[in-house]
């Protein structure tokens, strides 16, 4: 969507910036010289990246694209990490980009560890199915791959 972002009576859709799987709570940022694009997908955040932050997103490739998959468990069975949001550490580290950019982020999300992702109307009744985690990790930029240090 573009336009006048004061005045949603004029926005208009311009194209699909990433195609593939549903998705939400896109999330862009600025990380070792890149732009890069986290979206949930539901069974963890979805790696995107683009030199320009205007489009041409190329889906990261490495552990299928995707981070957060299993940062935690329950009984047994993984429990993805849902919406994050990402804060460049802006302390100077080896190897940082010679245009200033961070090559390091915080990565703050949340999981739902005893909801198994089925819909709201056929989940059991068990207060703990409300329970969320708030969870922390590091993100580096690795040989131009976003990695994500899980713990």
């Amino acid at each position: 969507m573009s336009a006048t972002p004061a005045d949603p009576s004029s926005w208009k859709r311009e194209g699909v910036a990433i195609p593939g799987r549903p998705h939400e709570g896109p999330k862009v940022f600025r990380l070792g010289g890149s732009y890069w694009m986290i979206v949930d997908e539901w069974r963890g955040q979805a790696v995107y990246r683009s030199e320009d932050a205007t489009g041409h997103w190329v889906r990261q490739e490495h552990r299928g694209g995707l981070i957060l998959t299993a940062p935690e468990s329950v009984d047994g069975r993984p429990v993805v990490g849902r919406h994050a949001d990402v804060v460049p550490l802006a302390e100077r580290a080896p190897g940082e980009t010679s245009d200033g950019g961070a090559q390091r982020a915080l990565l703050v999300y949340f999981t739902h560890p005893y909801w198994g992702g089925e819909d709201i109307d056929t989940m059991a009744p068990d207060p703990r199915t409300r329970l969320s985690h708030v969870r922390a990790a590091v993100l580096d930029v690795r040989d131009g791959v976003l990695v994500c240090t899980e713990h």
